[in-house]
């Protein structure tokens, strides 16, 4: 997910800077990473997670959930989607 809003791309190299949840790989070619929970679109649990590798560019974040994110919230590519940190 591409983050284009210069206050949200602030709040995200914020969030960078706090403590998550450690993900680490049991296959060494696989990144670590740092997880938050989120809740997507006001209704679906979720989690952003930063992959943690040298130059991933500083205005995206990887989101999932346990379903279809654009399916569930009716969503079209380039739609401006609401994620909240819990």
């Amino acid at each position: 997910m591409e983050i284009v809003d210069p206050e949200s791309l602030r709040r995200l190299k914020e969030l960078k800077t706090a403590k998550g949840v450690d993900i680490t790989p049991e296959e060494p070619s696989f990144c670590s990473a740092q997880c938050y929970p989120v809740l997507i679109g006001g209704r679906l649990k979720g989690a952003i997670v930063l992959p943690l590798v040298e130059n991933y560019p500083e205005n995206k974040m990887e989101l999932i959930a346990s379903q279809k994110i654009k399916e569930t919230l009716s969503l079209e590519t380039g739609d401006i989607l609401e994620v909240e940190i819990l």
